[in-house]
């Protein structure tokens, strides 16, 4: 353990709101959290206690004509073994040099970027400079920060467009939730046949087992009829969630034994009934001390998950069991805040629990990656990526949704769920129907281009959406931009002669 100090100038020369001050944590190089101890001295420097090295700081901060996002210093992929960071300059610096490093792989030498990416890399280095000679410091590194993250994440999507439309994939699955099905003829269906070849299908213990014993698959079963008719692959979601408001109110009160047991019981139930006609499955979702209603030790957790994949293979050897998780960078982690409750335990982030049911021998075939907004630039999103790949197992992005704004009856408010409240950030400007459609192309480009990731979910089809105005059609089935941007961007990502 040791003090350092991590100085955030906003424009002015003053430090930056202390909203901002109290978000900065560090981390690892694989963005671990450490928990947040700090205080704030009397002249803003942020006074962090670090728990390891090397590390990175991470702070929530309003970047100039870019947004409200988590921002990233690692002194150039190195990370910090000092005692004090100036946030803004060296994330610059980190930012600079991702997008060189994109810039120079791929044979996309400076020549070959675009015009974009190049103004934005120049106007970088100039505001940097002109801050360094004491020109307006404060406010010029802030521009300079700005232009750096907006270059470094042009700069990784061309070089990804580029891999990605050179060599087209053949086995992604594009999909989306299948909850709000009526008729083959509503234009609900007629749509969602068009953009996706995958479906999610909602198996929550609470509407399939309301009570003891008595399941109920109405839904799915009309729903599934219509996914088969159409070739769409079918996928069950989940077998186990431990959110208090998808449970229903039988399962609660029980032993962890009587749980496992129903676990087990609705696990076979689910498998067995649609034995070969859904051969994917949710196993476990969000079982890294987030959703934990029942309030289960992390032991529990990780035998849980062991019993949801187990009863699902024994009863179809043929299913693929994915293990699912939310909030991927781990920001709770560091406040030691969780959806429902706390542990006694050090909080566990999504990489910890999924090497925690790797080394006690759990058999999942997918590992399952929610990534609602996020309110991370694209570059961290990248590098996110590469590190759960690097688990071995094939990756499903299970979930996702970012805001699209609204038109005419569009719902104005958003979830309430503090998964969103602590996570939600402002991308490019400001979330309306636009970004929400280029924010969509970057991110499918860019993993994509991750040979690993087998599958794309977004969340919601239609509104109201979990994410908040993030769905693909408003509530009179009429489509947002984002609907055509994925039509248009399919025919150049995937290959067209896929069976």
């Amino acid at each position: 353990m040791k003090q350092i100090h991590v100085r955030l100038d906003d424009a002015g020369g003053v430090p930056m709101p202390k909203p901002v001050l109290e978000s900065v944590y560090a981390s690892d190089l694989e963005f671990e959290p450490q928990e947040r101890r700090q205080r704030i001295l009397p002249d803003g420097t942020v006074e962090l206690t670090v728990s390891g090295e090397p590390y990175m700081i991470h702070a929530k901060i309003n970047l100039p004509l870019y947004g409200n996002i988590w921002v990233m210093a690692d002194n150039e992929g190195a990370g910090y073994t000092g005692d004090f960071v100036d946030f803004v300059t060296e994330a610059c610096r980190t930012y600079i040099r991702e997008a060189e490093k994109y810039g120079e792989s791929l044979s996309l030498s400076p020549g070959h970027l675009s015009p974009e990416t190049l103004g934005h890399l120049a106007a970088a280095r100039e505001f940097s400079h002109l801050a360094n000679r004491g020109k307006t410091t404060p406010e010029n590194r802030l521009y300079a920060l700005s232009h750096a993250v907006y270059a470094a994440e042009a700069a990784l999507f061309e070089a990804a467009r580029q891999r990605l439309y050179a060599s087209p994939r053949e086995d992604l699955l594009l999909g989306c939730n299948f909850f709000r099905y009526t008729s083959s003829e509503a234009r609900y269906a007629k749509f969602f046949a068009k953009a996706f070849d995958f479906a999610t299908l909602p198996f929550y213990a609470g509407r399939t087992v309301p009570e003891r014993g008595k399941y109920t698959y109405e839904y799915i079963d009309k729903a599934l009829e219509f996914l088969q008719s159409k070739k769409i692959i079918p996928k069950g979601h989940p077998i186990w969630f431990g959110h208090g408001d998808v449970n229903p109110k039988w399962l609660f009160g029980q032993s962890f034994e009587t749980l496992q047991g129903y676990a087990r019981e609705i696990a076979r139930h689910h498998a067995g009934t649609y034995k070969g006609r859904i051969g994917i499955w949710d196993a476990m979702n969000e079982a890294h001390d987030w959703a934990n209603c029942f309030m289960l030790t992390q032991s529990q957790l990780t035998e849980l998950t062991r019993t949801c994949c187990d009863a699902l293979h024994e009863t179809d050897s043929a299913a693929a069991a994915v293990v699912n998780v939310c909030l991927p960078f781990a920001e709770y982690v560091a406040g030691r805040y969780v959806c429902y409750g706390s542990l006694p335990e050090k909080l566990r982030s999504p990489l910890a629990y999924f090497r925690a049911i790797l080394e006690a021998g759990v058999q999942f075939d997918v590992t399952g990656i929610q990534l609602y907004f996020p309110a991370r630039d694209m570059v961290a999103v990248d590098r996110m990526l590469s590190i759960f790949a690097s688990l071995g197992k094939p990756v499903h992005i299970t979930e996702m949704g970012v805001n699209g704004g609204l038109r005419g009856q569009g719902s104005s408010n958003g979830s309430s769920w503090m998964q969103l409240s602590m996570s939600e950030g402002v991308w490019h400007g400001g979330w309306n129907e636009r970004t929400q459609a280029d924010w969509m192309e970057q991110f499918y480009t860019i993993a994509a281009a991750h040979r690993e990731i087998k599958a794309l979910t977004w969340w919601d089809f239609i509104e109201p959406s979990f994410s908040g105005n993030g769905a693909f059609l408003y509530e009179d089935e009429n489509p947002r931009e984002i609907y055509f941007r994925l039509l248009a961007l399919k025919e150049r990502i995937i290959q067209k002669n896929r069976t």
